[in-house]
């Protein structure tokens, strides 16, 4: 497998699992009762700070990884398995797969590799990366058996991708992507989607965690500016994307209701998603 080096992140880094509720405002801390006054009391928790922190200077964070896959199986269920455990995230998938002849998929924010394993079930070639190590190193272990399958990067979206655009082995056109490396700080979203659709004809790009207008799905808010939503995507106009939403109601949705957009460039993308009854065109929102 292939590793690019990224940026290291740290503990208050790991994604806490995700909110079904409209917002994914955590506190700093990375829980949801993080500031309630549910803490153990300073000298427990104190000790147990600077053991964790031993612990990881010891091992590092790709041997945790790997012990956190050996000794934690309930971890490879987290956030209900692939696409968050929303069945209708994988029916929309299945119709994109069905309508549109792609001949790769690429996922930025491999985190523990669900996702990853089950986007390989469709046939396609899949590049992944993951910048966190930990992560990292949790799915090399999940997507072994897939490995002539799936090539994993390790590092930093926007690098991966302008290197993956460079790569004579990745198709440049009819290419799948699904976006899910954004997190707090590192909210890599219109450089992704800059680089995807200057270097990638007739291709179709799935966003995780964004507002869906008028539905109660889950998304993230970082604060002003940082917001994915339509307004987010509004300085990257220029590229004439056009964009699709889940036509579901997120009442009938499963595993954690987060919304998503499909976003796409081509004239004839958009005249073929504009048939998939699982999507509605944003204008018709």
């Amino acid at each position: 497998m292939t590793a690019l080096l990224g940026p290291r992140m740290t503990d208050n880094d790991v994604k806490p699992p995700k909110s079904t509720g409209a917002r994914s405002n955590f506190p700093a801390g990375g829980s949801e009762s993080a500031g309630k006054g549910l803490r153990p009391p300073v000298g427990r928790g104190s000790i147990l700070v600077k053991i964790k922190r031993l612990t990881k200077h010891l091992l590092g964070d790709m041997n945790i990884g790997r012990l956190e896959y050996l000794l934690t199986p309930e971890l490879r269920r987290d956030l209900g398995g692939a696409f968050n455990g929303q069945d209708n995230r994988k029916r929309i998938f299945s119709d994109l797969i069905n309508r549109v002849p792609f001949k790769a998929i690429v996922e930025t924010g491999t985190y523990r590799g669900a996702t990853s394993a089950f986007l390989c079930q469709s046939g396609l070639p899949v590049y992944t990366v993951e910048i966190n190590p930990r992560f990292f190193a949790f799915a090399a272990l999940r997507l072994r058996r897939h490995r002539k399958r799936i090539q994993m990067h390790q590092g930093d979206s926007p690098g991966f991708l302008r290197e993956l655009a460079k790569a004579d082995g990745c198709p440049k056109s009819n290419v799948f992507f699904y976006l899910d490396a954004h997190w707090r700080e590192h909210l890599p979203l219109r450089d992704e989607l800059e680089i995807i659709f200057n270097s990638w004809s007739n291709s179709v790009v799935m966003v995780d965690d964004f507002q869906v207008p008028g539905a109660d799905y889950g998304y993230d808010d970082y604060g002003p500016d940082r917001v994915l939503n339509i307004s987010y995507l509004k300085p990257l106009s220029h590229l004439g994307i056009h964009c699709f939403f889940p036509s579901l109601d997120p009442k009938f949705e499963t595993g954690m209701k987060r919304g998503c957009v499909v976003l796409c460039r081509d004239e004839g993308l958009k005249n073929a998603l504009s048939k998939i009854d699982t999507l509605t065109p944003c204008d018709k929102r």
